[in-house]
């Protein structure tokens, strides 16, 4: 399937005879090459733009360069020098005030602190973003709009979440954004997903939220196939994994875990390392492999660090608690479970702050 946007942009390049706003749409190109997948493609437009301005730096060419640059890092393995790259993005287009780059890069920059958890960073990129980027920007407000949608998605506030993944939705349909519709599908099914689990270990499976779980991956592994989108491939993976633990099929969920754990780890989530072992573990205990489980569950226990999310972290002691639970390690059991509660109410604190922080400084949907 043809991008719609990738096709406008390349009709803009073709016929954009000032050097500077052809640099800047090419630059755009990578971007949009990279939120694809097409890392390669995207590193290639980035080569020759840097070896016909690197000795004649221009700001605004520099600016989209890096917006591209911190996309690829971003894409590939979710690299942490994305920020660093969206935060000099960022800075260069205020210092010759261009709106469209600077409401970009700032609903970015929203993006990575929200994948930090640095929720004062998010919110204060998210009100720039807002207040700078023009009405008709579809770029920048579908994904700022999307991220406050995952923000109140992940504080469990799906009634405020769904306003703005509509809005998101609409602007990236505006200018036929696939790759942002991906995105959005993505992190709908991955929160969803979270929150299936959770009731599921506290011992209530929540049936409707198991089937909304496997709807969405079901309906993003179709449209990823449909647009060719090739970016973190190991992710939809470990998410489908999570749905057959919800459903039952631990066999199969075991077998994905095995084939795609170590590509996961490399293409950024080795911080939810402890939650795939810990998973690997409960797997093999449903299927009988009580060695298996407890190696598998000592592993997750070491990948816990003073990095892991609190959610994950309160995630990982949960699942440990029902494994010894389950193998007749009574204390071990217990001990896991009063860490997991106390990472839960943790948790909980976390998703009240954010609230309180986004929700005066964002308002409604716009």
């Amino acid at each position: 399937m043809n991008s719609r946007l990738l096709s406008t942009l390349d009709a803009r390049i073709k016929t954009a005879r000032d050097p500077v706003e052809n640099a800047c749409l090419r630059a755009e190109k990578a971007a949009l090459l990279a939120r694809q997948g097409r890392l390669d493609a995207a590193r290639a437009e980035l080569r020759d733009l840097r070896s016909r301005f690197d000795s004649r730096p221009h700001a605004a060419v520099s600016a989209w360069a890096s917006l591209a640059e911190g996309l690829v890092a971003y894409f590939e393995d979710l690299n942490a020098s994305a920020r660093d790259k969206f935060k000099r993005a960022l800075a260069l287009s205020q210092s010759f005030k261009s709106p469209a780059i600077e409401a970009l890069s700032a609903a970015w920059l929203a993006q990575a602190d929200y994948l930090a958890m640095d929720f004062e960073s998010m919110t204060r990129h998210l009100v720039t973003s807002f207040q700078v980027a023009p009405v008709a920007l579809h770029s920048a407000r579908s994904r700022a709009s999307l991220v406050v949608a995952e923000a109140y998605h992940w504080a469990e506030r799906l009634d405020l979440a769904l306003p703005w993944y509509g809005l998101a939705r609409q602007h990236a349909s505006a200018e036929g954004d696939e790759a942002s519709l991906s995105a959005l599908m993505h992190n709908m099914a991955w929160l969803r997903t979270a929150e299936a689990r959770r009731h599921s270990v506290f011992g209530e499976p929540d049936v409707v939220q198991t089937r909304h779980a496997r709807l969405g991956t079901e309906s993003i592994d179709r449209y990823d196939t449909l647009i060719g989108t090739a970016s973190l491939g190991s992710l939809v993976p470990v998410l489908r994994s999570q749905v057959h633990i919800l459903d039952g099929e631990f066999d199969q969920a075991l077998d994905i875990l095995a084939l795609h754990m170590a590509s996961a780890r490399k293409q950024g989530m080795d911080r939810m390392a402890c939650l795939m072992y810990a998973d690997a573990a409960w797997c093999k205990v449903q299927l009988g492999d009580i060695n298996g489980a407890r190696s598998d569950a000592g592993l997750a226990l070491a990948c816990l660090t003073d990095d892991t999310h609190i959610d994950d972290m309160a995630m990982t002691h949960s699942r440990l608690a029902q494994i010894y639970e389950a193998i007749g390690e009574t204390d071990d059991s217990k001990a896991h479970r009063t860490l997991a509660g106390n990472a839960w109410r943790a948790h909980m604190n976390r998703q009240a702050e954010l609230l309180d922080l986004l929700i005066p400084a964002i308002g409604a949907p716009r």
